[in-house]
């Protein structure tokens, strides 16, 4: 990665803390066997290197353990959770910062006549919110899906309060965890959160091709895959009791070894500090870019992203000659047109920087001077 600077962290981080990397490489050389899959040496310590990394999770989402379920990712995750505990005839809510992980699943059982569903507004305040959501709330309402924090702008949902809410009325509470895991902290427990959706490679620093599915306690899904799940072999069902209800097939057993680290990398810094020190980062282009002509910035910038379009170049322009001065963005529009339409976006998408733990003060100073530079080509 010698001479770039990479600003995609939204997406998935990078580089990773070496002590993910040497976790991944350790277990392809000394690790080889598949957990719960047999009884001799390898398989045990495959075993125990899972229940371990299920252990950590639940500490850090504040959970238990057999509620933690291995996924491909959090869209896998999401899936899983929207699909396991939708009902036919039910109604499902989701927000307007929600990503494709969410908004598609739910229209594709719309589609074939499982659910309707409806979209509420998330832009203001708490009281607000739950207006909104209270206002497009019916008999059937079964679930209600939160964006926690938005991929496009940083908004940061008010899970706590929209979590009590949906417990009152015994609905299911998913949540996105896509943008906020790693960065701010979740409690399932506290939350009132029945499924917690989120992926191992962005915020926890994992590897890609490991995500989680953390629910609270009880919580009872319909599969959606079925396989292989190392117990009840001789049973046609999968079995009832998470999580091996929904990890059909062979775990990933590098990628869970590099998200154990990425846990114990974030447990050791602290949700608290990670949040301060990305609120730091993205402050300085907030107060730097509104002296800038033509540079518009979508949403909060309190938080790990900083969204943003420069007049007279599409996202993908920008992107393009970003990269050209070694600068690594996202354009587009983030796999969350719903999202776009709600921060005023929706016509060409944006150019997101996301930043994590690992980017420095002199990466924003950077990507100021690359805007710096393109603008007063523009202005002249």
């Amino acid at each position: 990665m010698s001479g770039l600077i990479y600003l995609d962290n939204a997406a998935t981080t990078f580089p990773k803390p070496r002590s993910v990397t040497e976790a991944v490489r350790e277990c392809m050389i000394n690790k080889g066997g598949n957990p719960g899959r047999g009884s001799h040496t390898l398989s045990r310590s495959a075993a125990e290197l899972v229940y371990d990394t299920r252990e950590a999770a639940a500490e850090l989402f504040d959970a238990s353990a057999e509620n933690v379920v291995f996924t491909l990712n959090a869209t896998n995750a999401l899936n899983l959770a929207i699909k396991g505990l939708a009902r036919a005839g039910c109604h499902i809510l989701i927000d307007n910062y929600s990503h494709n992980a969410v908004y598609r699943p739910v229209v594709a059982l719309a589609k074939a006549g499982v659910c309707t569903f409806d979209i509420y507004d998330a832009s203001g305040r708490v009281d607000d919110i739950l207006s909104d959501i209270s206002k497009k709330l019916r008999n059937n309402t079964t679930i209600i899906v939160a964006t926690h924090q938005s991929n496009i702008c940083s908004r940061v949902l008010p899970i706590s309060e929209i979590g009590r809410y949906a417990k009152k009325r015994g609905i299911h509470f998913i949540v996105d965890g896509s943008q906020s895991a790693g960065h701010i902290k979740i409690s399932v427990k506290d939350m009132h959160i029945t499924s917690l959706c989120l992926p191992g490679h962005k915020g926890l620093f994992g590897p890609m091709g490991v995500g989680l599915l953390v629910s609270g306690e009880g919580v009872k899904y319909r599969t959606v895959i079925e396989g292989g799940a190392g117990v009840s072999s001789l049973d046609a069902h999968m079995p009832d009791d998470l999580p091996e209800r929904l990890e059909a097939g062979t775990l990933p057993l590098p990628a869970i070894a590099g998200l154990r680290a990425g846990i114990r990398y974030i447990r050791e810094i602290g949700e608290d500090n990670i949040h301060a020190y990305e609120k730091m980062l993205t402050s300085i282009v907030e107060r730097e870019v509104a002296s800038l002509e033509r540079v518009k910035t979508y949403g909060s910038c309190g938080g790990s992203v900083v969204s943003f379009n420069v007049d007279g170049y599409t996202p993908s322009q920008v992107g393009e000659y970003f990269s050209s001065m070694g600068i690594c963005v996202r354009t587009g529009y983030h796999c969350a047109p719903i999202a776009h339409k709600t921060v005023g976006s929706f016509d060409y998408g944006s150019v997101r920087a996301g930043v994590s733990y690992l980017n420095r003060p002199s990466d924003m100073y950077a990507l100021l001077y690359a805007l710096r530079q393109l603008n007063s080509q523009i202005v002249k």
